[in-house]
């Protein structure tokens, strides 16, 4: 209960594993208990691309907020400066 945020650096343009029923729950979990989910991507240049595919669809409507083109240090401290800010 003390996660403030979670950071998912995913493939490509944001794309998790498909038919993982049991993660997309958690996530669901995570958003209905207010923590923040963040997409980033694992390469080193291009960013996180919303509804590209049927995952990234799945991902929005449960809420997650994509980075775009943020890297994931970018995107923790980012949040780091805000949750300090309370």
């Amino acid at each position: 209960d003390t996660c403030r945020a979670i950071v998912l650096e995913l493939y490509g343009t944001g794309n998790a594993p498909q038919h993982h029923t049991k993660f997309m729950q958690a996530l669901t979990v995570a958003k209905e208990k207010g923590t923040v989910v963040v997409v980033t991507s694992q390469c080193a240049s291009g960013s996180v691309i919303p509804g590209t595919y049927a995952v990234n669809k799945e991902l929005d409507n449960i809420g997650v907020v994509p980075a775009l083109d943020m890297t994931t240090e970018a995107t923790c401290a980012k949040l780091a400066y805000l949750f300090g800010k309370g």
